[in-house]
């Protein structure tokens, strides 16, 4: 039996959603830019809905994920457990399913983390390697290009 389950997100789940994120990255944004604009968040969640996910596990939102497969890549982002969720061995066990998944498809992965959050060592950890980076951000890619 797996120990996670991922389950389309619904709008019942934006105070959660938004908890959440808060919950991992609030540090992160205001470092970045200062302020912690509510509008973006919105903004970039209604984006992501159509391909994000809760992650539940023993019938509790652990987190959420966005995952979407394209042509040429998989796209992760928004990959967030709550605090008591994470060093557990959770977040690498969904990781490793993805990584399974983009390897049968011959797919890269992306996905980007603040340069200042310790996830990045989590990503290379699991075989990504920096790419690219912004102001804020590393872009992280598992796998070869196509």
């Amino acid at each position: 039996m797996k120990k996670y389950e991922l389950v389309p997100y619904t709008d019942g789940d934006h105070d959660n959603y938004i908890k959440c994120q808060m919950d991992a990255f609030e540090k992160y944004i205001i470092e970045f830019f200062g302020i912690c604009d509510m509008a973006i968040m919105e903004g970039h969640l209604k984006q992501l809905k159509p391909n994000l996910f809760k992650i539940i596990v023993k019938h509790q939102i652990a987190g959420y994920v966005y995952y979407k497969e394209e042509d040429t890549k998989i796209i992760v982002d928004v990959f967030t457990l709550y605090s008591e969720f994470r060093n557990n061995g959770l977040g690498t066990l969904i990781l490793q399913e993805f990584i399974q998944t983009a390897d049968k498809l011959n797919k890269p992965i992306l996905l980007d983390t603040f340069k200042s959050n310790p996830a990045k060592g989590f990503y290379e950890r699991n075989g990504f390697v920096v790419v690219d980076e912004n102001y804020s951000h590393y872009i992280l890619r598992y796998g070869s290009v196509i």
